[in-house]
């Protein structure tokens, strides 16, 4: 007699537990690159979510929440893709609006390195859909950042430690913005460091670029 297959019963989150939700935009079906990006982001957010539910399960508070903007204001060595700064460009010329759109394209144009991030507006992301690998990896847990406080020398076991295999795969996803198509995972991961090579410092970046596209204007150099 053949055995019934058991069904395995889905683990049911626990209450207080995040979960990672894919952000979408309408412009996906003809901006190819945009779906790419937002897989991308999607797969590094549940490799997040996995490590922050574990550390919610253990008793632990994660400090980050809306409002909180420390680590925008002190963090200067902050890694950005080149399908990120894309991103970046479309979300902020696409997508804002009003006065927010106004203080951004002031920012963006008064910005010099070691200044706030030029997307904070009132302890808020303006971004934060297509914010930064970087940015989304960093999380604190238990209590609140001080003025000026870097945890991740301060108090390091604060910080969450992110999921390697979920951040490889994160950046695996952008290699055929670059044109590299491998099938095999073994060989993608292996041509991440073509994306290591290509990365820029987002303080370092001219973001004036960007203001001048605001207003309709294409700069001499791109993004």
């Amino acid at each position: 007699m053949k055995k019934k297959a058991v069904k395995k019963r889905k683990k049911r989150p626990f209450k207080g537990s995040i979960l990672a939700k894919r952000v979408t935009f309408p412009e996906e079906t003809s901006i190819p690159w945009l779906g790419m990006l937002l897989d991308c982001y999607f797969i590094a957010d549940k490799g997040i979510s996995l490590e922050i539910n574990k550390r919610l399960k253990r008793g632990e508070v994660l400090a980050c929440k809306k409002g909180c903007s420390s680590c925008c204001h002190i963090h200067f060595t902050i890694p950005v893709y080149p399908l990120e700064l894309v991103g970046i460009y479309w979300y902020v010329i696409e997508k804002l609006v009003g006065n927010e759109r106004e203080i951004v394209k002031r920012q963006l144009k008064e910005f010099k390195k070691g200044s706030p991030c030029p997307f904070l507006i009132q302890g808020s992301c303006i971004i934060h859909p297509v914010r930064p690998l970087a940015c989304r990896h960093f999380n604190v847990f238990n209590r609140p950042c001080e003025p000026g406080e870097d945890p991740y020398y301060t108090r390091r076991n604060d910080v969450l430690t992110p999921n390697e295999k979920f951040k490889q795969r994160a950046l695996s996803a952008m290699l055929p913005f670059h044109g590299i198509k491998e099938k095999s995972e073994k060989k993608r991961l292996s041509r991440i460091g073509v994306l290591n090579s290509v990365v820029k410092n987002m303080h370092e970046i001219d973001w004036k670029n960007l203001a001048l596209r605001m207003d309709g204007k294409r700069p001499p150099l791109g993004p």
